[in-house]
């Protein structure tokens, strides 16, 4: 008996979609987000690209060992490929291969040397601290930077558990770290701002087009002078403490240690300015706006880590307090087709969308999405912010009196008609 063939074998299979990288030019990004607009049908206008070109002075470098076959060796990791160090990150790296500093070589996990975004850094040390002998070369070390590096303000060290290699620019949300100061303060000043962050907390690698963004934003969105701003995963706060001054007042919302210590620094220079410490949720926000003291014209930018989506319920919790805009930040174009639709679903419809390249040279993007209320019925469903009618007051029942009981001092009058139409 002949088996029977299974059809399946018969039925076509389908073509898995390419995925195309994205280039590390500003024009091949520019001709990137334009295809994916097309294909995605992405409503609204993209305005002309952010970009500010980094120098090697405003951005940050990473010394890192790794090991190649039976070596260790000393490498140096630039934002992106083709960047050229500055002279302090070839002057320490020649430094650390001296023979004198050999224990704390080996001790050396990673290095990052963080800008200030005006030609000044911070740096802080990842070591593998067995002896007294690395502890004391790293005392040597500092004292060599004391010496011959004005332009550095602070070296520390950092213990991380678990004892993984940390990215100050994407850190983990579950690692514990833990500072131990060597000189200098843990804050560095963001360039000629006023603003500080902290040395262990969340900034792109480049800094020119970071530091600059808040005045373009302000450009982009017009903020009124009664509008009030809500940043969340708002980091240093730098953002929100620099808008300060265009809003009647600025609340940021951030979990981490390193961002509420920065953000206590910030509000000295900042007027109107609150920082929450918590984690998005939609409890979280209607918490926030069900308050008395937190009524009026909310413009919300929501800039979630890593081009991560945002928690389940936020949006509709966030269309729920009626915000006149909402500014969404993503590095994920394909999870922001998918918040685009739910801001959508929510009656808020993208009015346009500012890309941005905070790190030029390097494959990666931004872009800023400007959502709106859908006043008009736009996009088919209820009328987002839609002005409440009043209730008709429920006509009186006229009951039948005799005239002695009516008092003397009362005027009669003819019931008043209603107006038809």
């Amino acid at each position: 008996m002949q088996k029977r063939k299974s059809n399946f074998s018969q039925v076509p299979k389908k073509e898995t979609p390419q995925v195309l990288e994205i280039p590390s030019e500003i024009q091949g990004k520019k001709e990137y987000l334009a295809r994916w607009a097309k294909e995605e049908h992405i409503p609204g206008k993209a305005l002309a690209w952010f970009s500010v070109a980094s120098a090697p002075e405003q951005a940050d470098f990473r010394l890192i060992s790794e090991t190649r076959g039976k070596h260790r060796m000393l490498m140096i990791e630039p934002p992106y490929k083709g960047m050229q160090p500055p002279p302090l990150v070839h002057a320490i790296y020649d430094q650390l291969r001296k023979d004198h500093l050999s224990t704390l070589k080996k001790a050396l996990l990673q290095m990052w040397i963080r800008s200030t975004g005006d030609g000044r850094f911070g740096i802080v040390m990842q070591l593998v601290l067995r002896s007294s002998d690395s502890a004391r070369a790293f005392k040597t070390f500092l004292s060599y930077l004391e010496r011959n590096h004005p332009e550095v303000l602070c070296c520390h060290l950092v213990q991380c558990r678990p004892f993984l290699p940390f990215d100050p620019s994407n850190p983990p949300a579950a690692m514990r770290m833990d500072l131990r100061i060597g000189f200098g303060s843990e804050f560095l000043p963001i360039a000629n701002t006023g603003f500080v962050y902290h040395i262990l907390d969340w900034t792109p690698r480049c800094k020119a087009a970071w530091i600059e963004f808040p005045q373009k934003l302000k450009s982009v969105i017009h903020p009124a002078n009664d509008d009030r701003l809500l940043e969340v995963h708002a980091g240093s706060s730098y953002w929100g403490a620099s808008l300060s001054e265009s809003f009647a007042s600025v609340d940021t919302l951030d979990y981490r240690l390193p961002a509420k210590l920065s953000a206590k620094h910030n509000a000295s220079n900042a007027s109107g300015f609150h920082f929450h410490s918590d984690k998005l949720s939609p409890e979280w926000i209607t918490g926030f706006f069900s308050k008395k003291e937190n009524d009026g014209k909310w413009t919300i930018l929501l800039n979630p880590p890593a081009g991560e989506t945002l928690p389940h319920g936020v949006i509709a919790a966030i269309a729920k307090s009626c915000p006149e805009r909402i500014v969404f930040i993503s590095s994920n174009l394909k999870n922001a087709v998918q918040e685009i639709k739910r801001f959508r679903r929510e009656n808020y419809m993208l009015r346009k969308y500012l890309p941005l390249d905070f790190e030029p040279g390097k494959p990666a993007f931004e872009a800023a999405f400007i959502f709106v209320p859908d006043r008009a019925g736009i996009l088919g469903g209820k009328l987002a912010l839609a002005p409440k009618t009043p209730k008709k007051a429920p006509k009186s029942k006229n009951l039948k009196t005799s005239p002695f009981e009516t008092p003397h001092f009362i005027q009669q009058k003819s019931p008043s008609r209603t107006r038809k139409g």
